[in-house]
């Protein structure tokens, strides 16, 4: 392969790589609207961010 091709690849999977990323972000950032119905993190201590606890203590 020339280095041309190699080039075109190479920012074809970074185009790639950054749209699965963006998509990625979005659906964290849509998991964790404070507005839905159960929250995902339960537990806002220090230290004990994302575990959900099934009982009280």
């Amino acid at each position: 392969m020339d280095k041309t091709t190699m080039i075109v690849i190479a920012v074809i999977v970074i185009v790639v790589l950054g749209f699965i990323f963006k998509k990625l972000m979005a659906s964290e950032i849509k998991k964790n609207d404070p507005t839905l119905d159960e929250p995902r993190d339960s537990d806002t201590r220090p230290g004990n961010q994302g575990i959900k606890h099934t009982r009280q203590k």
